[in-house]
C-alpha cells in the first residue's frame, strides 16, 4: 500500500475501532463505518488485496444407473493446467448418494462462482417426476451451498438468471415457466397458458425466449405426438408474455448473437420430418429465415463471429458451420467436419460449446457407463484436436467460469453488496481464526477487510 493512503487509513480505522465500542446507536454506527470504507476504497490502489483467478470447465456427468451404483455427478477443469490428467477434479459433487433415486441432472448455467443445476428423479413409468428442484454450487468451495425446490412433476429443465434477484426455470411437465426469488430460493410466480413442454431458454436484450418443443408421449399407443412449436417471448423486468411465434416442429435448442438474432434448432419427428434453423429478429420478434436441413440436428453452438456449429445425426455424422450474418453454409451436409485434423481415428461427435477463447469444447459422454467419457479441445481454425480430457459417466453438459475468490460474499449468496459490508461491521474488532468477515485471513477483523469488500462490489 502506498504511503499517502496509508496514514488516513490508520486513523480511519482508529476512529472506526473507538465508535465500535461506544454507546453510539447501531444504525449509525454502520452508517459512519460504511462511509468511511467507501471513501477509502476510492483511495486504495486497486492492486491491493488482489486474489487469484481461477478458469474453469465445468461438466455435468449426467448419467444414472442403479445396476452400476452411478449419479449424476459434477467434474471441474481446470484450464490452466497443462497436464490433462492433472486438470481433472473428477465427480467432486454428486447431486444425490441414492443410486435408486436415479437423479437426472438436465442443465447447466454459471454467473460467477455459482452454477445452478436443476435435477429431478427419473419417474417409474406414467408417474410424474419427483425432488425436482435447481442445486447450487459454489464453485470456489466446491460444494452445494443451496438448493431451491421446484414444485414437485414440474421437470425443471433449463435456468436463465435475469438478474442477482431471479431467475425463470422452464418446466416441461407443468408446462409453466416458473419464476424464482434467488436470496430467499422460492417461487414467487409461475407463467402458464403459452407453453407446450417448454425447455430451451435465452435472454436478449430485456426479454427471454423460450422454446416450445410440444411434444406428448402416448403409453398406450407407443409413439410420439407432436403439436405445433412456438417460441415464447416474455418481458424480464414485468415477467409479462409479449408473443408467441410459430416454428417447425420440435423446437429445442434456442440461442442468440448476443445483438440482434435469436437461432432457434428443430429437430423434427426423427423420422420424415427433418430438421431446421430458424432466425428471429429480436427487435421485431418476426421470423426473418427458416433455413430446412438435411438431417436431424444434434447439439449447436454459436461462436463470437457468428458462425453456427451444428452436430450432424448419427446417419450424417460430424459438424455443419452455418454463417448466421451472412445466412449462407460455411459446411452443408455434404462438406461437414468428421475427424480431427490431426487425429483422423477420432471423430467429431457430440456436445458442443465454445470457450472465451474461441476454442470448442465437445463432450463425448458413454452412456453404456463404461467409462469412456472425454472432453475435447478443437481448434476451428484448422479442425485440430488440442486436447483430450477424461470425465465423469454420461458427461454431456458443459460450462465455463472464471471463479475470482469471493471471500468478500460474507453471506454466499454469490453477489457482493452492502449487505456484506453491513455483516462485517459487526465484528469489527473481533479477533482470532475463522471469523467470517476476516476476508484477509489476518485473524483479526479491522477497517481492511471492509475495504476489501468495498472493492468487490
Amino acid at each position: 500500500m502506498n504511503k499517502v493512503v496509508a496514514a488516513p487509513l490508520a486513523s480511519a480505522y482508529r476512529k472506526v475501532s473507538r465508535r465500535h465500542f461506544s454507546s453510539t446507536p447501531c444504525f449509525k454506527r454502520h452508517a459512519s463505518v460504511l462511509i468511511v470504507v467507501l471513501f477509502l476504497t476510492l483511495l486504495i490502489n486497486p492492486t491491493f488485496g488482489q486474489t487469484e483467478v481461477q478458469d474453469l470447465a465445468v461438466v455435468i456427468n449426467a448419467l444414472t444407473h442403479p445396476d452400476l451404483g452411478i449419479t449424476a455427478s459434477l467434474s471441474l477443469i481446470d484450464l490452466m493446467e497443462p497436464n490433462e490428467r492433472r486438470a481433472v477434479d473428477n465427480e467432486i459433487l454428486h447431486f444425490r448418494d441414492e443410486v435408486l433415486q436415479r437423479r437426472r441432472a438436465v442443465g447447466l448455467t454459471i454467473r460467477g462462482h455459482l452454477a445452478y443445476i436443476p435435477t429431478f428423479n427419473l419417474p417409474v413409468t406414467g408417474a410424474p417426476s419427483n425432488g425436482d428442484s435447481i442445486f447450487i454450487v459454489n464453485l470456489e468451495d466446491r460444494e452445494i451451498v443451496g438448493e431451491i425446490p421446484i414444485q414437485e412433476g414440474a421437470t425443471p429443465q433449463q435456468v436463465a438468471v435475469i438478474n442477482d434477484q431471479k431467475l425463470y426455470v422452464t418446466c416441461a411437465e407443468a408446462h409453466e415457466v416458473h419464476v424464482i426469488d434467488i436470496p430467499n430460493r422460492n417461487t414467487t410466480k409461475i407463467l402458464t397458458g403459452s407453453f407446450n413442454k417448454p425447455t430451451g431458454i435465452t435472454l436478449l436484450n430485456g426479454k427471454a425466449y423460450v422454446s416450445n418443443p410440444a411434444w406428448e408421449w402416448d403409453p398406450e399407443a407407443g409413439k410420439t405426438t407432436y403439436y405445433d412449436s412456438r417460441v415464447t417471448v416474455i418481458d424480464t423486468e414485468t415477467d409479462i408474455i409479449l408473443k408467441s411465434i410459430p416454428v417447425p416442429i420440435n423446437a429445442s435448442g434456442i440461442v442468440n448473437d448476443g445483438e440482434s438474432t435469436i437461432i432457434v434448432k428443430t429437430t423434427g419427428n426423427y423420422n420424415d420430418i427433418l430438421g431446421h434453423l430458424v432466425l428471429i429478429d429480436a427487435n421485431t420478434d418476426e421470423v426473418v429465415e427458416t433455413v430446412k436441413l438435411k438431417l436431424t440436428p444434434g447439439s449447436f453452438a454459436l461462436n463470437s463471429e457468428k458462425q453456427l456449429f451444428i452436430q450432424g445425426s448419427w446417419q450424417k455424422p460430424g459438424l455443419l458451420i452455418y454463417d448466421v450474418a451472412a445466412q449462407d453454409w460455411i459446411r452443408d451436409e455434404d462438406d461437414t467436419i468428421a475427424n480431427f485434423s490431426n487425429d483422423p481415428d477420432v471423430s467429431v461427435s457430440g456436445g458442443l460449446t465454445f470457450a472465451p477463447d474461441g476454442s470448442l469444447y465437445i463432450t463425448q459422454p458413454d452412456w453404456g457407463g463404461g467409462g469412456q467419457d472425454y472432453v475435447r479441445v478443437m481448434d476451428v481454425m484448422d479442425a485440430s484436436l488440442l486436447q483430450t480430457y477424461h470425465v465423469g459417466p454420461g458427461a454431456s453438459i458443459l460450462g465455463f467460469a472464471q471463479v475470482i475468490s469471493r471471500r468478500e460474499d460474507l453471506n454466499n449468496d454469490g453477489i457482493v453488496n452492502i449487505s456484506d459490508l453491513v455483516i462485517a461491521t459487526r465484528f469489527l474488532g473481533d479477533q482470532g481464526p475463522g471469523i467470517i468477515a476476516d476476508v484477509n485471513g489476518d485473524e483479526v477483523v479491522n477497517i481492511l477487510d471492509l475495504v476489501l469488500i468495498g472493492q468487490a462490489l
